[in-house]
């Protein structure tokens, strides 16, 4: 028998297997078994993944939850960033999308794992006829290497919006990769965010945008990169091909971009319109525009 008890949603040991209706099915990464989590993180019910399937059903009936929609939006934190930052987005989003936020062990995950486990998540919900993407920092490297992975799903993806991914890796990253501290606190995602790994991967399938944070100066939020950064990810690191359209938010640091109101407004518009700002033109050739003297 399992009593109602709150949690903090998985963040270091849990690995989401379904999500539904705002509710999840989470599986731990040491003993396989899984748990039933409300919208409210408070966990319902644990067993085997059929039996939280099962618990489910009845929930979403005792509930009357809502009707699913048929459009998700996928949100993907990145590393230090919690899933329940992401409420702020997801209850915007939610006017036009089923908002579902994905979240693996952030520190105890390779790429490749984590990418699964977004893969097996999704293949998960074959209802779902489009699916869209708000992914943070290494979020973004994890959408891309699982849509390398060339899942059913893929086809049915739609538009993504990239907030500080390092699309490069990090220069730091490579510089510390061998001390002992950098090992220890950032362990296998360590590995994730080297400038090598991360240019391997291939682009996100569909359209997709990036927004990230800087000065637009030599100088930065942090001085000692010598180059413009929102105090975590140089300018440049944040760059992909294929993008199209990219904005600069300024003065705004890497880990609190995606709670800004403004930005959340322009990931809804681009998720919908492809554009990140209505009746703004953007020249194919400029790379960086300043969204907040519009």
């Amino acid at each position: 028998m399992s009593f109602p008890f709150f949690t903090c949603g998985g963040w270091f040991y849990w690995i989401d297997r379904y999500a539904c209706s705002g509710w999840r099915i989470q599986e731990s990464m040491w003993t396989h078994r899984c748990r039933l989590l409300d919208p409210f993180n408070i966990k319902r019910g644990s067993g085997s993944f059929d039996d939280c399937r099962d618990m489910l059903s009845d929930f979403l009936r005792a509930w009357e939850a809502d009707k699913q929609k048929n459009k998700a939006v996928v949100l993907i934190h990145g590393l230090f960033q919690r899933p329940s930052s992401f409420y702020k987005m997801a209850q915007t989003l939610q006017r036009n999308y089923e908002p579902i936020i994905f979240s693996y062990p952030t520190l105890r995950f390779g790429l490749m794992k984590s990418a699964a486990a977004l893969n097996v998540m999704l293949e998960n919900r074959p209802d779902l006829r489009q699916i869209d993407f708000v992914v943070c920092g290494m979020g973004g490297l994890i959408l891309r290497q699982a849509c390398a992975l060339n899942p059913q799903w893929v086809s049915k993806i739609g538009r993504s919006v990239f907030i500080a991914v390092p699309n490069q890796g990090y220069s730091w990253a490579k510089k510390w990769k061998d001390k002992w501290l950098y090992r220890r606190i950032l362990g296998e995602a360590g590995k994730n965010i080297l400038p090598e790994t991360a240019q391997a991967l291939p682009s996100v399938n569909g359209e997709f945008g990036i927004i990230l944070g800087g000065k637009d100066d030599a100088k930065g939020i942090w001085p000692f990169f010598k180059e413009d950064n929102d105090g975590l990810l140089r300018v440049e690191e944040a760059r992909c091909a294929g993008a199209k359209e990219e904005y600069m938010a300024l003065n705004k640091s890497h880990f609190f971009l995606h709670k800004n109101d403004k930005l959340i407004e322009m990931t809804q518009s681009f998720l919908t319109t492809g554009r990140f700002g209505r009746g703004i033109r953007i020249r194919k050739e400029q790379s960086y525009t300043n969204i907040w003297d519009n």
